[in-house]
């Protein structure tokens, strides 16, 4: 329990803190707005003929509402953090403190996430309903199973960014790195639902982990099932596991070599 009340308490400043900087959220809030209405507008003209692959217009604005929420919500910078936190020799400091570093950088990054989960879901909302109303089907009950998928997949994006954070115990910069895995995650999911991909490329996008931080909690958004749902969440879970597997060993292996060579 006092293990559980130390990161409780780190969560609680990174709240206090994200919600007393709230300028820089407000700003995002514009770079959001305008996200959507770029790509709603081109969705428009591509909709002329009608629903594509089985996306109604209305079905897809809701899509890219909620991709573009699940990258807004989680906090990117944290591999930028890592990477200075080794370049700078501070985290030979970070590791003597009687936290864990990964648990310490996931609950110090959790405030401003749970900020941006409230502060985005409802303005996302807000704006969906402004853009292209609401989405025809949509049953409130299917709200807990599709926050679960939420939960996995901002948790899976974390992760993946700080096993990137990490491969600076390798290399100097990793912002190389970052733009491969921004990019991954761009063409699949983000601005185009699997499905719109070639039929040979799908499975393979299906059986990586990146459709399974944008792809599957919008999918399962727009048009839920019970079938849907146990076919992507479990999968989420896997990779989920696997990810934090992967940071775990890879924190592990960087400080037995950590050569400090800064400050």
């Amino acid at each position: 329990m006092r293990k559980l009340r130390k990161y409780a308490v780190i969560t609680r400043v990174s709240l206090s803190n994200a919600i007393t900087y709230r300028a820089a959220t407000l700003a995002r809030f514009c770079f959001y707005t305008l996200f959507i209405y770029v790509f709603m507008s081109l969705w428009r003209a591509i909709y002329q003929e009608g629903s594509v692959h089985g996306y109604t217009h209305t079905q897809i604005v809701w899509y890219l509402i909620m991709t573009e929420f699940v990258l807004f919500t989680c906090d990117s910078s944290i591999y930028q953090t890592m990477n200075e936190d080794v370049k700078s020799g501070a985290i030979a400091y970070l590791i003597g403190r009687p936290t864990h570093y990964v648990l310490y950088q996931l609950f110090n990054s959790l405030g401003q996430m749970l900020l941006n989960f409230v502060s985005f879901g409802l303005f996302a909302i807000l704006l969906g309903h402004l853009f292209v109303g609401p989405l025809p089907g949509f049953q409130i009950t299917t709200a807990p199973p599709l926050l679960l998928s939420l939960g996995l997949s901002l948790l899976l994006n974390y992760f993946f960014l700080m096993l990137i954070g990490l491969s600076s115990f390798i290399m100097e910069e990793n912002f190389g790195l970052f733009l491969i895995y921004q990019k991954i995650c761009f063409m699949l999911g983000l601005f185009l639902p699997v499905e719109f991909l070639p039929a040979w490329l799908q499975p393979v996008a299906r059986s990586l982990p990146f459709s399974y931080i944008c792809w599957a909690p919008a999918k399962l958004f727009v048009s839920f099932s019970p079938e849907l749902f146990l076919e992507l969440v479990p999968r989420q879970a896997g990779w989920l596991a696997l990810s934090i597997l992967l940071v775990l060993i890879s924190y592990r292996g960087g400080v037995r070599k950590l050569q400090v060579n800064g400050g």
